[in-house]
């Protein structure tokens, strides 16, 4: 997905019933492909301005618009630091 929203959020007890933190590298996945938790622990390729990342679905982001993911604090400052706020990627 293309031209993708990130955002990031405090890890914690996810969706998908695992806890997580901070240092984690997770995304919570927007409700429409969120899918009632059928990607669950699933591998995805995140990139962002040329810099890949691999991360894993583990909580459900209500308010992440379609193909959008919300980041832990980890992995979003992996590719900018925090006080960036959003980044535009694919996955």
């Amino acid at each position: 997905f293309d031209g993708a929203r990130f955002t990031f959020y405090a890890a914690g007890l996810g969706a998908c019933g695992k806890t997580n933190s901070a240092s984690d590298f997770i995304v919570a996945l927007n409700s429409a492909q969120y899918d009632g938790g059928a990607h669950c622990f699933e591998t995805i390729t995140i990139t962002v301005n040329g810099e890949t990342q691999s991360a894993q679905i583990v909580d459900e982001c209500p308010g992440c618009p379609f193909a959008g993911l919300d980041f832990s604090a980890g992995l979003f400052t992996a590719f900018a630091p925090e006080s960036v706020g959003v980044l535009t990627g694919s996955w």
